[in-house]
């Protein structure tokens, strides 16, 4: 330290922004300086002087004092604070930062109104940046949590970082900016490669964020994923995640695709590793997701995913959990939006919605066969046997090295040919598999979405392959004749009689269930409520299509169910006809 530096302001300021018992021993510090330096008494004058105006808390300094950064602060009106390389200091001159830190943007959330700050901090010779919600820098107990990303804010200063924000962001005229805080489509726009104002939700989904991007060679990426190509299900999966971008601009509802085999070791995993990697990382705790997560934690990452694929590994983890609800999950997750909820204060909380698909692992299926239609229009259960695979360890270093540059090119050529183009020829997919098909029109929806998504990614990226047909995806469809509830129910309640049969003996000394005639099946309502209860059915769901198909005979009223007599007990019955086929 040179005799200008010792004796300047600066000096001074630090000195006197120190605590008393710091204070006395960095005191000692300077006075050896100045002895050495020979102006010994000079400093002993200055020293008197400012600490004259310290006590009197006669302001020091009020300038902003910093190191260059890419924002404008050079013209900040600072009130009367200080604010340099060695913190901040108020109109007392107390310390209550022992590093810079200003507020320098807001951000308008163009979906939701809410209002972020970002705020840039000077530490280890650099600046760092933080976006916060505006509430944040308000509340206590919400500005201390900023002390886990280097802030220094604790509980004895907290009380004036929230007056020193708040007087900063309202003295002068911070930069306003748009922002959205979701991934995906925002009008005609693409985040993130093509962006529709700021992007605010990177501090929250840092990790998901920061993967959808590009690293290493493309041509590696693609030779090795061309070979791969070959075997179907690699094309599936890929189409399947290339597929989410087109849901919200074709009206289409998310769905799920459950990639499951009951043999381990055979690449599930992997495959759809690889698919994920034409957006970015495929890694854990990147574009890989843990299945293992709160019904909340789901929406929560679909909703900021919103056009893009959400994958999650090995659903088994919580598939068997007698805790879990996976039929609420499903419909939850396809129904693209969640349920509206109220604040503390009564209010109406923004209700989150998505638009994209959604990528399982697991070792078995997630639609029992005792499921209802909602089920199987909405989950495509695509089952694997052999390895698919075969050097995995290979596939799996070269995805790890190189990925993300496939969805971009893609987003480029969907946003080249138009949504008008892609939804004439999305209608003509969905009418061939409608008419050639026993597909149900939700399913025929999602696959047309597949097919189509593998004929755009033929033309821009894997150009000269054949794209997918309707023969490659026949054997994934679920006949909707198959999977009417009414008939699913009808032939479960037949199988429950046959097993139960000693219950309509006469001789039968347990629980009596009714009588079983030459034609009939007449038994007590309770009971078959309660064996289709077991069997995930409802009669009064079902009631109607058995009358219709001939199933369940109606009373001379028309009702359902029947007041009479069986062994002479009475009661209330339902007559099902078991043994003829029924009529159309």
């Amino acid at each position: 330290m040179d005799e200008k530096q010792l004796l300047s302001k600066e000096t001074f300021i630090d000195l006197f922004s120190k605590p008393p018992i710091d204070r006395i021993s960095r005191e000692d510090e300077l006075f050896i300086i100045a002895k050495d330096l020979g102006i010994e008494k000079r400093f002993k004058e200055s020293l008197k002087k400012y600490e004259k105006l310290f006590k009197e808390k006669i302001p020091l300094d009020y300038n902003l004092k910093l190191p260059q950064c890419k924002y404008e602060i050079d013209n900040y009106n600072m009130l009367n604070y200080t604010c340099n390389l060695n913190g901040i200091t108020d109109e007392s001159n107390y310390k209550f930062s022992y590093m810079p830190v200003l507020p320098v943007e807001r951000y308008i959330n163009k979906d939701t109104g809410k209002e972020k700050i970002k705020i840039i901090f000077y530490q280890e010779c650099q600046w760092k940046e933080l976006i916060v919600d505006r509430s944040q820098l308000a509340i206590s107990q919400k500005i201390l949590l900023l002390s886990d990303y280097g802030l220094d804010v604790n509980s004895e200063n907290v009380k004036y970082y929230i007056r020193y924000f708040n007087d900063i962001l309202n003295s002068n005229d911070i930069k306003k900016l748009d922002s959205v805080s979701h991934l995906g489509w925002k009008d005609d726009c693409f985040i993130p490669y093509n962006s529709h104002g700021i992007f605010d939700g990177a501090d929250e989904f840092r990790n998901i964020y920061q993967a959808i991007s590009s690293k290493g060679k493309y041509e590696k990426w693609k030779e090795t994923i061309q070979e791969l190509r070959k075997k179907k299900v690699i094309k599936i999966l890929m189409a399947l995640v290339l597929a989410s971008p087109l849901l919200e601009k074709l009206s289409l509802q998310p769905y799920i695709v459950n990639l499951w085999s009951s043999l381990s070791g055979n690449g599930k995993t992997l495959s759809c590793m690889v698919a994920m990697s034409v957006w970015g990382n495929p890694e854990i705790g990147a574009l890989r997701l843990s299945s293992n997560n709160t019904q909340n934690y789901y929406i929560t990452i679909a909703s900021f995913m919103r056009n893009i694929t959400c994958y999650f590994d090995e659903l088994q983890i919580i598939k068997n959990s007698k805790y879990f609800d996976m039929e609420g999950l499903v419909m939850d997750l396809c129904n693209g939006t969640e349920k509206g909820r109220l604040s503390k204060n009564s209010q109406i909380k923004e209700v989150k919605t998505w638009f994209n698909n959604f990528l399982f692992t697991s070792n078995n299926k997630i639609v029992d066969e005792n499921a209802g239609e909602q089920l199987y229009n909405r989950v495509i259960d695509l089952e694997i046997g052999e390895k698919i695979i075969e050097d995995g360890q290979e596939v799996a270093k070269v995805i790890k090295e190189n990925y993300g540059f496939a969805g971009k090119d893609y987003i480029k050529y969907v946003e080249e040919l138009g949504f008008k183009e892609i939804s004439r020829r999305y209608n003509e997919i969905f009418k061939e598999i409608i008419d050639t098909t026993p597909a149900t029109t939700k399913q025929a929806c999602s696959l047309a979405s597949i097919l189509l998504a593998d004929q755009l990614i033929t033309e821009c990226v894997f150009k000269g392959e054949e794209a997918l047909n309707i023969d490659d995806i026949k054997e994934f469809i679920n006949n909707k004749d198959d999977i009417k509830t009414s008939i699913k129910a009808k032939n479960y309640i037949i199988n429950v009689i046959n097993a139960n049969e000693k219950r309509f003996s006469e001789n039968n000394y347990g629980e009596n269930w009714g009588i079983i005639s030459e034609y009939y099946c007449t038994i007590n309502s309770e009971i078959l409520f309660r064996e289709l209860k077991k069997g995930g059915f409802e009669f009064n769901t079902v009631k109607k299509e058995w009358a219709e198909m001939g199933f369940l005979s109606r009373n001379s009223q028309g009702r359902y169910i029947h007041n009479t007599q069986v062994r002479s007990l009475k009661g209330t019955f339902v007559r099902l006809n078991i043994y003829q086929e029924p009529t159309e």
